[in-house]
């Protein structure tokens, strides 16, 4: 297995994965053009970090994420948006290896912690990333304003 940041001929795999995920929790396929992809995760300072798995130079899965940093606290932290792994390939070690490459990145720039959030149906990612140490935060409450284009 190697992991590598995304480049822009694994968009359909890309695609593939964020379909599947978003169907996992019972969401509509993205809308995600090769444009947006570009634009939001390959180009040179892409908002958003994204790496992929590959197991036998195919894409079996993904791990994205952002830069934050706490004013109050001056730290740096990161959010970590999407981790996928392709069915065929969960419990090779996959998802462990994405979040091992998201903790060395983490380390290499100076950031303190890392976030997520969990689809509260979704009891094996819960049970994954407890496994990995992680814990549930009860001092913050996640709060969300939809935007709409008008």
């Amino acid at each position: 297995m190697s992991i590598r940041r995304a480049e822009a001929g694994d968009y359909a795999a890309v695609r593939s994965l964020a379909e599947a995920l978003a169907a996992h929790i019972e969401e509509p396929p993205p809308p995600l053009t090769l444009e947006r992809y570009l634009a939001f995760y390959v180009r040179e300072h892409a908002p958003v970090h994204l790496f992929v798995a590959l197991l036998e130079d195919r894409v079996a899965g993904l791990i994205a994420w952002i830069l934050t940093h706490e004013l109050y606290s001056a730290q740096a932290g990161m959010y970590i948006s999407d981790i996928a792994v392709h069915a065929e390939a969960r419990r090779k070690g996959v998802g462990r290896a994405l979040m091992t490459k998201a903790k060395e990145w983490a380390a290499d720039h100076g950031v303190t912690k890392l976030g997520w959030d969990v689809w509260k149906h979704n009891a094996s990612a819960m049970q994954f990333y407890a496994r990995l140490g992680a814990t549930v935060d009860t001092e913050a409450l996640p709060h969300l304003l939809l935007l709409t284009n008008r």
